[in-house]
């Protein structure tokens, strides 16, 4: 099995673009059977939401993925909240040996798997459970998500610093430009996390003005992928096999 958790410094800070991007390119530019799951989405009734998981039905088409949507998203919750906190509101038990058995089986079933996260790593996914375990329970490395911004190099390290404390393998990190500041920031950030993150910064996925929701553009997200990331890094290692 081949898997990679991508997990993110925060909330908002665009995961799934980012997720999405690196599937599409796996898909088109490396010719993979790619397939996505996203384990968790909260906030199905936030502003101009319609009760469908739009996260997870971005990834799944920037996948070309046929598998059933209820796989890439086993538990969707209306309320924008952490999911133990949104279960507990909606009454609805988490299931982890089922979540595990969906994972094993779209893990198996394609050349490699991306998992995307809600939030940041100590999330609570259900009592007393967060989203560190659940990577340390499925055996994968991390690739971590960070703004480009101010505030990104506290969020940073404190992520990578502790997955490995918890004993997490991280492969890199990339900034996602989410605003299309220049400024100061923006501009040295880069170089001063590259000097104390001790993994691999990945490169700067650029900042893109919002997308239709559920529409992305495949060939776009892969040129970008291509242009911006350092993907032989990424994907040249054996270390993304489960174990």
């Amino acid at each position: 099995m081949r898997a990679i958790f991508v997990a993110g410094t925060d909330t908002g800070i665009g995961k799934t673009i980012v997720t999405s991007a690196l599937a599409a390119y796996c898909a088109l530019r490396k010719g993979m059977d790619v397939g996505v799951m996203k384990p968790f989405e909260s906030g199905l009734t936030g502003e101009d939401k319609d009760l469908l998981p739009w996260d997870a039905i971005t990834l799944k088409e920037a996948a070309g993925s046929k598998d059933d949507l209820s796989l890439v998203n086993p538990y969707a919750f209306e309320a924008p909240l952490a999911p133990e906190t949104a279960a507990e509101l909606e009454h609805v038990q988490v299931d982890l040996p089922r979540l595990d058995c969906i994972f094993e089986q779209l893990a198996r079933a394609h050349d490699i798997l991306f998992v995307e996260e809600a939030g940041g790593i100590l999330v609570p996914v259900t009592r007393n459970f967060f989203y560190t375990d659940l990577i340390k329970r499925w055996q994968v490395p991390v690739l971590v998500v960070a703004r480009l911004g101010l505030g990104t190099i506290n969020h940073t390290l404190l992520t990578c610093r502790y997955l490995k404390q918890e004993g997490i393998r991280v492969v890199g990190v990339i900034l996602n430009d989410l605003e299309g500041k220049k400024d100061l920031a923006s501009k040295t950030n880069p170089d001063i996390l590259a000097r104390y993150i001790e993994v691999p910064l990945l490169g700067i996925f650029p900042h893109l003005d919002p997308a239709p929701q559920g529409l992305p553009d495949r060939t776009a997200l892969a040129r970008l992928v291509e242009k911006h990331i350092d993907t032989a890094l990424l994907l040249g290692q054996d270390q993304y096999l489960s174990q």
